[in-house]
């Protein structure tokens, strides 16, 4: 450790020379240490991984006591990584093509074990493998593991597929796709391993087999506009928590696991935004809470915020600090009743069907679609696709234009509508513009004596054109007697105004039979 301090570095910092040099204060002792406001030191250390160590402490002398602490720890993370290291360069240089497939997939697990500890991939992920492996009965019933590697060629290959094909549940149906992709998706991804990374086989066998199983994406559901108005209805007699997080989710669209990992500090109330930097979710492996970035880098994003939304997260502050808990910006918004630690998100979830259960809801959607929800709304909405997508932190703009778009009901019930309107109401006009020919707003003189002419069963000119279209006003009329009762308010109504009246008649306007007039010239 060197004992020089420059006058130059020690500028960097709200602390006099003199001062340091008495504190026995040195270059190296500064080195990872950043002074970002007056006597609040950032400290962040390079790891083993790729990665920092970070920490914020508010005195200089804790700061370097942290940085050396951080450095120790290096050493000692250094040490066993490169034994990982180490270790795992023998076995991956021991594996062959004649060894079996159990063998290679035990090199397989220790590699993903390092990835994890670099920080190459999310616990997730590796816990995904692990599950694929330890809990998948079809892949250890086909007795694939046993196989020697050089052996599993493109006839077993075809044959491990057609053992998936062949599997019948207990009431005798197949297994779903996405239930046959799992099993298949793991061994494919193994025999690439040993393709591409340990370079023992030349051609994986399980690229050339037919009819692989597929993952096959399903449409989310989603609540519908009237829903969402219900929800929100009756969401404000529940608890305060999970009042919040459903008006959060509903509200911003954020994912659960995002929702749930949110801290006061990621709310500005200036900007009256959201920072999402971060996931929890609870291990499917062993149970343990894992804090993990965001899914994708996207996914970082700040995000604005509806003022009824922040004030729910004010409230609920207040709240956890009238029961007593002294609640700091560095704690998470969503904790238990009785400590500010984090719970299972599976909790939320339940609590949500069991709400949905509680308003007589029909429809007992997850808790997470909440997202898919908000995000249909949106688009229906005609939205700009590409605040959508910043919104959502979507990756991909194909994401939000083709999941979401594709499985937009209200969207095809519109163009579905527009054909109705147009062949089978005979007439090729909405309800809005037959009220408009009513009350005499309807402007597009040639297509109204086209109307006339088809309901009147006549030739119009000026000679019967106020006659005919008194006469078609009274048919309308009685047709929908709603014109009534609007007719009473036409002043006060704009073109616009009229329009939007309509928009929820229009199952009702269809359902009416238009039919012709007897024409009032008898031959």
């Amino acid at each position: 450790m060197g004992s020089k301090l420059s006058k130059n570095l020690i500028k960097k910092y709200s602390i006099s020379y003199s001062e340091a040099v008495r504190l026995g204060i040195t270059d190296e002792d500064l080195k990872y240490i950043y002074e970002i406001s007056p006597n609040t030191f950032r400290v962040s250390v390079p790891n083993p991984y790729g990665k920092r160590y970070t920490k914020v402490q508010h005195n200089l002398l804790d700061a370097i006591n942290t940085k050396y602490d951080f450095v120790k720890m290096r050493e000692e993370e250094g040490k066993v990584l490169e034994e990982k290291t180490r270790t795992l360069k023998e076995s991956k240089g021991k594996i062959t093509k004649y060894n079996s497939v159990r063998e290679g997939i035990e090199v397989y697990m220790k590699e993903r074990q390092e990835d994890l500890d670099k920080g190459f991939i999310q616990a997730g992920t590796y816990d995904h493998d692990v599950i694929a492996l330890t809990r998948n009965k079809y892949l250890e019933n086909s007795k694939i593991f046993d196989e020697i590697i050089n052996n599993v060629d493109d006839e077993r290959a075809q044959e491990f597929v057609n053992y998936l094909y062949g599997i019948k549940k207990k009431n005798g149906e197949r297994l779903s796709e996405n239930t046959l992709y799992k099993p298949f998706s793991f061994i494919h991804k193994i025999f690439n391993y040993f393709k591409d990374d340990l370079k023992i086989i030349d051609i994986n066998p399980f690229e050339r087999v037919k009819n692989k199983p597929h993952a096959v994406a399903k449409d989310k559901e989603y609540f519908t506009e009237e829903e969402m108005h219900y929800i929100h209805d009756k969401v404000e007699n529940e608890n305060i928590r999970f009042r919040t997080l459903i008006i959060l989710m509903l509200d911003s669209g954020v994912r659960r696991e995002e929702a749930l990992a949110i801290k006061f500090s990621d709310i500005n109330k200036i900007r009256k935004t959201l920072t999402i930097s971060r996931a929890f979710i609870k291990s499917k492996l062993d149970g343990r809470d894992i804090i993990k970035p965001t899914k994708t880098k996207a996914s970082e994003r700040e995000i604005v915020l509806t003022s009824h939304c922040l004030d729910l997260l004010e409230k609920y502050r207040k709240f956890k600090e009238a029961c007593g808990f002294v609640v700091t910006d560095n704690d998470y918004v969503f904790t238990a009743w009785d400590s500010l630690d984090l719970i299972d998100p599976n909790r939320f979830s339940f609590e949500f069907r069991k709400f949905l259960k509680r308003i007589n809801m029909s429809k007992l959607i997850p808790l997470k679609n909440l997202r898919t929800t908000n995000t249909t709304f949106f688009v229906a909405k005609g939205q700009n696709i590409k605040a959508i997508q910043k919104h959502q932190g979507h990756s991909s703009f194909d994401t939000t234009m083709t999941f979401y778009a594709q499985s937009n009901l209200a969207e095809e019930r519109k163009l579905t509508t527009v054909y109705e309107e147009e062949f089978y109401n005979k007439l090729g006009l909405s309800v809005a513009e037959l009220y408009k020919i009513v009350s005499n707003r309807f402007n597009d003189n040639k297509k109204l004596i086209s109307i006339l002419e088809k309901i009147c069963n006549e030739y119009i000119d000026s000679s019967n054109f106020d006659f005919q279209l008194e006469r078609c006003q009274n048919y309308f009329r009685e047709l929908f007697p709603i014109f009534d009762k609007i007719l009473k308010i036409d002043s006060m109504l704009s073109d616009e105004e009229i329009n939007a009246l309509f928009v929820g008649y229009t199952s009702r306007y269809l359902s009416i039979k238009i039919e012709p007039l007897p024409p009032t010239i008898k031959l």
